[in-house]
C-alpha cells in the first residue's frame, strides 16, 4: 500500500495568485516578506518617512492648499496641508475621476486605516493620476457595478455618463458633466431600476446622481477633474457609520501637484528639476532612464517618428516621455524625445497626423508651456519633484514600487557622474518602494460566490461599521490579495492568456477560501 500523501489540488485562487506573483515581482516580494502580517501591521511598515529631504516639503503643502481651497474650501485645505506636513505620506496608486473601482476604493479605505492611527490627522491625501483616458480600466467615464451578472462577458457593468466620442480624452482635460448630461444619465438608470431583477444597485446609483452629482458645487465646475475631487469627498462620507470615524478623503491630481512644484522649481537654479532639466545633465539622464518602465524606449520613439515622416529616424542623444507629454489641440498626448535645435536641447514629437511639436527646455519657456497646458508632467517628472526632491513617501501600485526605485537609482547615478555626490545621497534617502494596491477586504456574497465590492455595492449594502474596520485591519495580507484577484488578474495578465472561463471558478474558490475572513456583504 502506498502511504504517500497526495497534495490537495490547487484551487483557482491559488493558481491565479501564483501567476500574478510570477508576473509582478513586487507582489511576490511583499507576500514573501509580509504575507502573514495583518493589514494593520503592514500599513505601519510602509508608512515610513525619510528623515531628510533635499527640498522643503512645505512646497507640497502650499500647492496642495492652492489646489484644494477653491474646490473643498479653505478649512479643508488648511487641514490637508497641515496633516501632510505632520505625516508626508500619500497614496499614489489611484486614477483620477469619480472612483467606483473596487481595488482603488478599498485601497483608499486601507490607507485611511493608516492615517486614522496618526494623532491629530484628519485627512487622507490621494495624489491620483489624471493623465489617463476616460475608458481606462478604472472607468472614470462613468460608474462600475460589480453586483450585476457576474456570468456575463461585460462584467463589471459599465454605466457611462460621458459620450463614447470622448472616451479617449484624458481625465485632466475633459469638460465637466453639465446638468442635462447628469439628468439624462439619471433617466437611463431609472429605466434600469424598472428592469432589474435586483434593483438595489441601480437605486443607489440613481440616488448618487440626483443628490450628489446634481449638487450646485459640482455642476458649477467647468472641468470633470474638479468635479471628481468634490464628488469623491462627498461620497466618501456616506461610506461609514457615525461610529466608524475615518479621516476625510482629499483627492488631488498628481500632474497638477507636480506642475505647481515644477513652476516653483524652475525659478531656482539649485532645485533638482533645474539641475536635471536646465543643464548639461539632461542628455545623460535621458540615456540612463531610457529602459526603465514608465519611461519610453528611445528606439520605439525614433521608429514612430520615422514611420510618420517616411524618413530616416532623427538623430537624437536620447528621448522619452518621462520628462513631459505634449498636448495637442484635441487634448491628446504627444510622446516627446530629446533632440537639439541651434545647439540647444529641445523636446520634439509629432501627433497622429504627422504634425511636429517642439518645446524649449529653457526654464521660462518650459514654465509657460506648462501654464498654457501645452505640456503635462509625465510619471517621471511627477515623482521627481514629489518623491525624490522632497522625500514624500508615495504608496503606489505594483508597477510603481518597481520602477520608482529604479528611477531613483538612475537619478542618483547621474548626479554622482556630474560631481554632485552629496545631492545624490539626499535623493537616495527617499522611501520609494512602498506598495499599497491589489488588496481588498470587503466582498459581496452572491449564491456561494464572492464578488468585489466597489463603491455602489458598499453603499447599497450598508455603511461600514466600526466592527468591520477592526476586522479589515486584522485580515492578513495574503487573504487581502486573494480577495482582489478578479481585478488584479484583469490588470496584469495579457488579454486572452487566461481564456474565457477563469472568473466564475475564481469566485467560487474565493467563497470557500474567504467567506469567513472578509467583511461580507449581501445585496438582497
Amino acid at each position: 500500500m502506498n502511504n504517500r500523501q497526495v497534495a490537495p489540488a490547487m484551487g483557482m485562487a491559488q493558481q491565479l495568485l501564483n501567476t500574478v506573483r510570477k508576473q509582478v515581482p513586487v507582489v511576490d516580494r511583499v507576500l514573501t516578506s509580509s504575507g502573514d502580517c495583518s493589514v494593520s501591521e503592514y500599513l505601519q511598515q510602509i508608512c515610513e518617512v525619510s528623515q531628510q529631504s533635499y527640498q522643503s516639503r512645505s512646497d507640497v503643502a502650499e500647492v496642495m492648499y492652492e489646489y484644494i481651497a477653491p474646490l473643498l474650501g479653505e478649512q479643508m485645505a488648511e487641514r490637508a496641508a497641515a496633516d501632510f506636513l505632520q505625516h508626508p505620506v500619500a497614496l499614489t496608486t489611484n486614477h483620477h475621476g469619480v472612483d467606483f473601482f473596487a481595488q482603488s476604493v478599498q485601497g483608499s479605505l486601507l490607507f485611511g486605516l493608516a492615517k486614522r492611527q496618526i494623532e491629530g490627522v484628519t485627512t487622507i491625501p490621494v495624489f491620483s493620476c489624471a493623465n489617463i483616458p476616460l475608458d481606462n480600466i478604472t472607468y472614470p467615464r462613468g460608474a462600475l457595478l460589480y453586483g450585476c451578472d457576474s456570468n456575463g462577458a461585460n462584467w463589471p457593468l459599465r454605466v457611462p455618463l460621458f459620450s463614447n466620442k470622448l472616451r479617449r480624452q484624458p481625465v485632466a482635460r475633459v469638460k465637466g458633466l453639465d446638468r442635462s448630461m447628469i439628468q439624462q444619465a439619471a433617466k437611463r438608470v431609472r429605466g434600469m431600476v424598472e428592469k432589474a431583477l435586483n434593483p438595489v444597485l441601480f437605486e443607489t446609483l440613481l440616488n448618487l446622481l440626483e443628490s450628489e452629482y446634481l449638487a450646485e458645487d459640482v455642476v458649477s465646475q467647468k472641468r470633470y477633474s474638479a468635479q471628481s475631487v468634490i464628488l469623491n469627498q462627498r461620497i466618501w462620507t456616506r461610506l461609514f457609520c457615525s461610529s466608524a470615524t475615518m479621516p476625510d478623503l482629499v483627492t488631488i491630481e498628481l500632474e497638477k501637484l507636480a506642475e505647481g512644484l515644477l513652476l516653483k522649481d524652475l525659478q531656482h537654479d539649485n532645485s533638482l528639476a533645474s539641475v536635471l532639466f536646465a543643464g548639461p545633465l539632461i542628455t545623460t539622464l535621458f540615456q540612463r532612464l531610457d529602459t526603465i518602465s514608465g519611461c519610453w524606449s528611445r528606439t520605439l520613439l525614433e521608429q514612430r517618428w520615422a514611420d510618420r515622416h517616411s524618413a530616416e529616424p532623427l538623430k537624437t542623444s536620447a528621448c522619452g516621455t518621462f520628462g513631459f507629454w505634449g498636448v495637442d489641440s484635441r487634448f491628446r498626448r504627444i510622446p516627446l524625445m530629446l533632440s537639439e535645435r541651434l545647439g540647444q536641447p529641445i523636446l520634439l514629437g509629432c501627433d497622429d497626423n504627422g504634425e511636429e511639436y517642439h518645446y524649449s527646455l529653457e526654464p521660462t519657456a518650459l514654465s509657460q508651456a506648462l501654464r498654457d497646458g501645452r505640456l503635462m508632467p509625465s510619471v517621471f517628472s511627477c515623482f521627481l519633484v514629489i518623491a525624490l526632491a522632497r522625500g514624500v513617501t508615495c504608496l503606489g501600485g505594483y508597477y510603481q514600487a518597481e520602477y520608482l526605485p529604479q528611477m531613483q537609482t538612475g537619478v542618483a547615478e547621474v548626479l554622482q557622474q556630474h560631481d554632485l555626490a552629496e545631492l545624490a545621497v539626499q535623493i537616495s534617502a527617499s522611501v520609494t518602494d512602498s506598495y499599497l494596491s491589489g488588496m481588498q477586504a470587503i466582498m459581496v456574497a452572491e449564491a456561494d460566490t464572492l464578488l468585489p465590492a466597489g463603491l455602489v455595492e458598499i453603499l447599497s449594502s450598508g455603511a461600514i461599521t466600526a466592527a468591520e474596520l477592526e476586522l479589515i485591519a486584522n485580515i492578513n495580507l495574503r487573504d487581502a490579495h486573494y480577495a482582489s484577484l478578479a481585478e488584479t488578474v484583469a490588470d496584469v495578465m495579457p488579454t486572452g492568456q487566461l481564456g474565457d472561463h477563469w472568473l466564475k471558478p475564481l469566485m467560487i474558490d474565493q467563497w470557500d477560501l474567504l467567506s469567513a475572513k472578509v467583511a461580507l456583504r449581501r445585496l438582497s
